[in-house]
């Protein structure tokens, strides 16, 4: 048997049921207007519903009222940022008002204008430098 495709005249074709007519494009064009048209619908739809959920959302957390508890909190905090206090009586650790403290931190840090840094100042390091300090030096043996 051979595989080498046939050429099938149109009287052959007709004998074998294929169907010759031409494809109708004005249902498929309808059909896939229809699909289109209720996808964007659909995607409409679901941005008009999340909006309105959200703004409801947002607007009943806006208008509810402030806990007591996030109140006392900050009320807690407010106490602790600008009080005098005592941490630890034994390690002689204490408590300054964050003003107080910030204040301190800039006079220690830069007295006469000048800030101080916790390093020391060396040269910078030249290319020459660094090529010389990658090779050790040979030493010649003792005789």
């Amino acid at each position: 048997m051979s595989n080498t495709p046939k050429n099938l005249t149109p009287e052959e074709i007709s004998d074998l049921g294929f169907d010759r007519t031409e494809v109708q494009t004005i249902p498929v064009v309808v059909v896939t207007v229809v699909i289109v048209g209720f996808i964007v619908a659909v995607c409409v739809g679901c941005a008009i519903y999340y909006n309105s959920f959200r703004d409801a959302e947002v607007e009943r957390v806006q208008l509810e009222p402030v806990s007591k508890d996030y109140v006392d909190l900050q009320a807690r905090e407010a106490k602790q940022l600008n009080t005098y206090g005592t941490i630890d009586k034994t390690a002689g650790t204490v408590r300054l008002p964050i003003e107080k403290a910030m204040s301190l931190i800039v006079s220690e840090s830069a007295p006469g204008g000048k800030w101080r840094f916790p390093v020391n100042s060396y040269p910078v390091k030249k290319p020459e430098d660094a090529a010389g300090a990658a090779a050790p030096p040979v030493v010649a043996p003792a005789k």
